[in-house]
């Protein structure tokens, strides 16, 4: 039987010098029921963090993009 498409309600993509502040946005939706993709909580050390995060990408419904001027300096 094929996977679902949608792993994830919502993926979350933030500037890492923001994550103090997306944090309790995670940890809210989560307490919320929302099914949430947030690196600290899907990526583990070894793992390739492109390949994670184009799975998180193209499993989630929706892209919670977080923009502050942290995230419009960076790559």
């Amino acid at each position: 039987m094929n996977e679902p498409r949608f792993k994830y309600d919502v993926f979350i993509s933030y500037s890492k010098r923001d994550a103090e502040a997306v944090r309790p946005i995670a940890d809210w939706l989560k307490a919320e029921g929302v099914n949430v993709w947030f690196d600290a909580w899907m990526i583990e050390p070894g793992d390739s963090i492109p390949a994670k995060i184009e799975d998180g990408l193209e499993h989630s419904r929706v892209l919670l993009f977080c923009i502050s001027a942290n995230a419009l300096g960076s790559e």
